[in-house]
């Protein structure tokens, strides 16, 4: 079968986010557009013309709610599903959307079968010092870490990530025997820590790479905004939240840095059985 293009992608993907927006609105939870999901609404109205993802962040309370209301029979649209994250049998520890039409292969990424929407929770971040916040960053990075080395993809698309494979073995056998659901087991009792609305600042925390704590009050200013014809939620401080997070975000990066995640996406007629 031939493999989509990057506009085919985009339109499977804007389905997930039609999806997702429809249960969120018809059950009241707050959610944003994020990461470079938002950026792309903001630049460009819509995609980032070479991203071949899409990003969305709740609270933690809507996210904990759209989990159960997504369990219910029937509450999905016919062809969606979502991902586990609760350790047991999860590739990550937060939600994926996932269109069982649309199977996915990839070199650098060894997770979900389908094509997914990235939905990640916003957690409380204590009041602390500077240093105590990023001692409970790295905290749960080393979690982060240890979900990524075993699923062993992080050097996989770089050559020297091959080169470098026989002297990780033994790194990467502690790595396997301290255990995937163990880190995201643990991963999750430290987020669930500091509850949402118990705190001032948010950050997603689950997925930890950088420190963009926000005021947990943008998820209350939500407003619409154009993306690819349907208008979806954003943080009405956006502004802020990309500064925060890539600086002068409206330059387009050089050429070089214009990287997708690699992802060969296959449009499956025939609905199969799900993996």
């Amino acid at each position: 079968m031939q493999y989509l293009t990057i506009d085919g992608i985009h339109d499977a993907l804007l389905g997930l986010l039609v999806e997702f927006d429809r249960i969120c609105r018809e059950n009241g939870l707050r959610y944003s557009l994020a990461y470079g999901t938002l950026l792309g609404a903001v630049r460009h109205k819509g995609f980032i013309p070479w991203d071949d993802d899409a990003d969305v962040i709740m609270p933690r309370p809507d996210y904990e709610k759209f989990y159960e209301i997504v369990h219910r029979e029937g509450a999905l649209s016919e062809h969606f599903l979502v991902s586990e994250d609760r350790g047991k049998k999860a590739f990550y520890p937060f939600m994926k959307l996932l269109d069982d039409r649309f199977r996915i292969k990839s070199t650098s990424h060894v997770e979900v079968a389908y094509l997914f929407l990235d939905i990640f929770p916003a957690d409380g971040v204590p009041d602390c010092t500077p240093k105590e916040r990023k001692k409970l960053y790295h905290k749960e990075l080393f979690c982060n870490f240890i979900v990524s080395m075993n699923l062993w993809y992080i050097f996989a698309d770089r050559w020297w990530g091959y080169v470098l494979r026989p002297f990780l073995f033994w790194f990467y056998l502690i790595w396997i025997c301290y255990g995937k659901r163990r880190a995201i087991a643990r991963l999750r009792k430290i987020l669930l820590k500091y509850p949402f609305d118990e705190c001032e600042m948010s950050d997603n925390c689950s997925w930890g790479q950088t420190i963009d704590d926000v005021p947990k009050t943008y998820y209350d200013n939500l407003i619409d905004l154009d993306f690819e014809g349907h208008k979806f939620l954003v943080f009405a401080d956006y502004d802020k939240f990309l500064t925060i997070r890539y600086g002068d975000y409206m330059k387009l990066p050089p050429l070089r840095k214009r990287q997708t995640h690699h992802l060969k996406t296959q449009y499956v007629p025939v609905k199969n059985e799900r993996e």
